[in-house]
């Protein structure tokens, strides 16, 4: 355990270190950056360099793996990430360049203009020549809270490196909230910490994205799970404002409302019943007494924070900016590129366009249903399969466990249908795995999961560039056996569901044909 300790602190020095030579520099390079031997490109970058970050990263990814079964304590995971990430602290910003649009965006304000309403292009500084090409001329997409922090940011930060500094380490607030959160979360739902903190939290991709690429994304997450670990302690209208200040850094933290008035719903059904746990399965009366509450408690904040910054509410429908990208490592846009390719054949080279306009408004569309469906199936009681008891606590476990693990898969949809895919996304299911698995799918979904998020780790460049851009011809073959697999499974769940009871509340929305009290009948 030592050496694997020891050795992810040298890879996590080596990566800050190589990064300087390597990682998205304040001149933007003029070709990719590839790894190499090279000392220096004239490019701009180092190869060398980025060749030494590439095997830091290895190595990291590496040791994370061999303590995957160590038997220690949160306490020593704690000071084993910060063993690990700190270096990164001081790397230049990595495998992204969001980190120099904050700081753009947070300036333009501070002169007077609203990121809405203008873009960086119209900026009078120096820090302009730093931005990414694909910000330069695009409205931001951030809500109201993240932009008044990078206007502070910006305010104070006389030089470009300042500013980078300061919103790294807003980043790593939002770390540290989820270094805490995630091991509470999962301590209450009856789940290891331990695991817990090994998938969500010591995952080299946190390091990767949140600590060297700063992206604002870590302060939404971790306010998302310290609001889930104040609604499992019933103090739901705190969770609520939390939940509502990360969805105006990042508005994907919306998704979390329902299944948080899931878990309120439950606590006024089990007052109704005069219960104790909050594990009462709800009526219908509970849930929209919940959700207005939930409505009310989460949409004050959001409104304020519209209204007094006077920036209105146009956060709350981002442009799509990122849907600029069009790489195969979103599934609705390989799709798009598939049709493309048909139509470059057929010699109908219009058809890329409209066929990934086309496969993402569908992609919408069922991502839309699934949410309802994955909502409803946290609701409802699970299936009472012969398996239920391996669970501590069993199906009272379940009640607890179900809606936060609701919010998994429901970001799983969202980062899956979404129309582009950008590593950092992958932080916003993995933690809500990691909090509430279980003993039921630690063994599914646990090294499934970890496999991903190191692949991910490896999809982009030191500099940011995307290895989905130049892998075309293998991607978007892969992501349509992908597209059929979960076609096929989707079938399949679809049989399973009891559509005629979908709004029976105590009935199982999926019923498994393995178990004889499970399969569906006609009465």
């Amino acid at each position: 355990m030592a050496r694997a300790r020891w050795a992810g602190c040298a890879a996590g020095v080596l990566l800050a270190a190589a990064s300087w030579g390597s990682g998205a520099l304040p001149r933007l390079n003029v070709g990719v950056l590839w790894p190499g031997i090279a000392p220096w490109s004239a490019k701009g970058g180092s190869p060398l360099l980025a060749t030494v970050s590439v095997l830091a990263m290895a190595l990291l990814v590496t040791a994370w793996w061999r303590l995957r079964d160590a038997d220690v304590s949160v306490r020593w995971w704690w000071g084993t990430v910060a063993l690990w990430f700190a270096p990164l602290v001081v790397a230049m910003p990595l495998y992204s360049r969001d980190l120099y649009s904050y700081a753009a965006q947070g300036l333009l304000w501070d002169q007077g203009l609203s990121p809405y309403d203008h873009v960086v292009r119209e900026l009078v500084s120096p820090w302009r020549g730093s931005t990414a090409p694909t910000w330069l001329d695009s409205t931001t997409p951030y809500g109201p809270v993240w932009l008044l922090l990078a206007r502070a940011v910006a305010s104070v930060s006389g030089e470009l490196w300042v500013a980078l500094l300061l919103l790294r380490l807003l980043a790593v607030a939002g770390v540290v909230v989820m270094a805490w959160a995630v091991p509470d979360v999962a301590r209450r739902l009856g789940w290891s910490p331990v695991r817990a903190t090994w998938l969500g939290v010591a995952v080299p991709l946190v390091g990767a994205h949140f600590v060297g690429g700063a992206h604002n994304d870590a302060l939404m997450v971790g306010a998302v799970l310290a609001g889930l670990s104040l609604a499992l302690r019933r103090r739901f209208v705190l969770a609520c404002v939390l939940i509502a200040l990360g969805a105006m850094v990042k508005v994907t933290a919306v998704i979390a409302l329902p299944f948080v008035a899931i878990l309120w719903a439950r606590h006024v059904a089990t007052a109704r019943t005069s219960g104790t746990d909050d594990t009462a399965y709800a009526r219908w009366g509970d849930v929209l007494r919940a959700g207005a509450l939930t409505v009310g408690s989460a949409g004050v904040p959001m409104a304020l924070g519209g209204l007094v910054t006077g920036l209105g509410f146009s956060w709350l429908n981002p442009t799509g900016t990122p849907g600029k990208n069009e790489q195969w490592t979103s599934l609705p846009t390989a799709i798009g590129i598939a049709v493309g390719a048909v139509g470059h054949v057929l010699g109908h080279d219009e058809w890329r366009e409209t066929g990934i306009a086309t496969a993402r408004a569908v992609a919408l569309v069922v991502l839309a249903l699934l949410l309802v469906l994955v909502w409803l199936a946290a609701l409802k009681p699970a299936d009472p399969g012969p398996d239920m008891g391996s669970d501590p606590g069993g199906a009272a476990a379940e009640a607890r466990l179900r809606p936060v693990r609701g919010i998994a898969w429901a970001m799983l949809a969202v980062v899956v249908l979404a129309p582009v895919f950008l590593g950092w996304y992958y932080l916003w299911l993995l933690p809500f795995f990691a909090v509430s698995l279980g003993a039921r799918w630690q063994a599914r979904l646990e090294q499934p999961l970890a496999v991903v998020a190191t692949v991910v780790c490896f999809a982009t460049l030191p500099e940011g560039y995307s290895l989905g851009l130049t892998t075309t011809v293998v991607g978007v073959p892969f992501a349509l056996v992908v597209l059929v697999l979960l076609l096929r499974r989707g079938l399949r769940t679809a049989r399973l569901v009891d559509w005629r009871h979908l709004l029976d509340l105590d009935r199982p929305l999926v019923r498994r044909s393995d178990h004889p009290r499970s399969r569906i009948s006609d009465s």
